[in-house]
């Protein structure tokens, strides 16, 4: 597979996210589209992103996880570069979608998918680390679980990548309380970053409130040590007890993923999208009453 890159859609730690055409001979991979996006770090520099197509490669299978098509090293503008193949979001990312707060089937919807991919992850050994609506993609009406690159395996002997990446992982207004005091990340770690991206979702605005002067050490000690919990707000009860089954500050304690699968506001995307289709189909043969009631006059001669 040829491609060429287009603009540069973002940029971070990693390196930059180009969007790109790609150019197959022979007909190709009918799998791989004719859109991409590109992830890219000079080599010296691509150690985290190596591993994350590596990542990519065992969860292959799961329909809520961004795609990775393959890799390449390129050479351009007389840098080496480190290329991981993406599926394309022309939708950007969940934060851009949310707004003031999203209507909670909207959220059971996303929040499903989320789940569905952390079951994924967690079956195959691994913890996300930095789930929240800014690594959740928007493909059509799918969202899908990008950025792997903060991932660790669960247990087992540490890799030379994550022994250099020792400490915090993910970012601090998301991350679980053991994850800030214990450096403690487990799949118990991404149900409740899950919360605060359910939250975030719910209210447009971040999980935890903070003000403009407050000092790193108490955002710190507020997560990690202190007995509070992000504020739950006013919303369904359903959605307070999800919230609730997430922000348990025991991670044993916490439900895991699997459970929350089940969850009733989970169920909620099923039924708004269920009572919209009885009601687009009973607009329909309504409209359709008059044509097939429809009386017409018999003249007698």
């Amino acid at each position: 597979m040829h491609w060429t890159r287009g603009e540069t859609l973002g940029a971070g730690g990693f390196g930059f996210v180009s969007i790109a055409k790609t150019h197959q001979e022979g007909g190709g991979d009918p799998n791989i589209p004719a859109v991409v996006a590109v992830k890219s770090a000079i080599v010296s520099q691509s150690k985290s992103l190596q591993k994350e197509k590596e990542v990519l490669k065992k969860l292959e299978g799961c329909p809520c996880i961004l795609r990775c098509f393959g890799d390449k090293f390129t050479t351009e503008n007389g840098q080496n570069l480190y290329n991981i193949i993406l599926e394309y979001a022309p939708g950007g990312c969940l934060a851009d979608l949310i707004g003031k707060g999203l209507p909670e089937h909207v959220v059971s919807h996303h929040t499903k998918s989320i789940i569905t991919a952390l079951i994924h992850i967690h079956k195959h050994g691994y913890v996300h680390c930095d789930v929240k609506p800014h690594n959740v993609l928007l493909v059509g009406q799918d969202s899908k679980l990008a950025d792997f690159g903060s991932c660790k395996r669960i247990g087992g002997v540490e890799d030379d990548d994550d022994e250099q990446q020792q400490g915090f992982r993910g970012t601090v207004l998301y991350a679980a309380p053991e994850s800030i005091s214990r450096q403690e990340y487990t799949a118990a770690s991404d149900v409740w970053a899950l919360g605060c991206t359910v939250l975030h979702m719910l209210t447009g605005k971040a999980p935890w409130k903070f003000g403009k002067d407050a000092a790193a050490t108490d955002v710190l000690m507020k997560i990690g040590c202190s007995d509070e919990i992000p504020a739950i707000p006013k919303v369904s009860e359903e959605a307070k007890d999800f919230l609730r089954k997430c922000f348990v500050k025991d991670p044993t304690a916490r439900w895991k993923a699997e459970s929350l699968l089940d969850h009733p506001f989970l169920k909620m995307a099923d039924r708004h999208r269920r009572h919209h289709h009885h009601h687009h189909l009973s607009s329909a043969l309504h409209s359709l009453l008059p044509q097939c009631f429809h009386v017409t006059k018999i003249h007698a001669y």
